[in-house]
C-alpha cells in the first residue's frame, strides 16, 4: 500500500517477459536532496538491480549417485562408530 499524496516511482519494463512484465521501485523522499543523486541515476540504479535479479541463477546440484554416496558413506561411518564405541 502507498501512503501520501505523491510518490516517486520508477517503473522498470521488461519487453522479454517471461513471468513478470515489470518491476515499480519507490524512490525515497529524502533521496535526491541530501544525497545529490540525480534522476539519471536513480533510474540506471533500478536498471541494475532489476537485471540482476531478473537472470536465471545457476543451479549447483549434484547428480543423485553423489547424494547417494554420501549417505551410504554417512551410513558406513555411523556403523563403525558404533562398533567402536561398544
Amino acid at each position: 500500500m502507498v501512503k501520501g499524496l505523491s510518490r516517486r516511482v520508477v517503473m522498470v519494463r521488461y519487453p522479454e517477459a517471461g513471468v513478470f512484465e515489470q518491476a515499480l521501485f519507490f524512490v525515497r523522499d529524502d533521496a535526491a536532496s541530501a544525497r545529490g543523486i540525480t534522476a539519471d541515476d536513480v533510474v540506471a540504479e533500478a536498471c541494475r538491480i532489476s537485471q540482476n535479479h531478473s537472470r536465471p541463477r545457476a543451479r549447483k546440484n549434484l547428480p543423485p549417485l553423489v547424494y547417494s554416496l554420501i549417505g551410504g558413506a554417512a551410513v558406513g561411518a555411523a556403523w563403525v562408530l558404533s562398533l567402536i564405541l561398544r
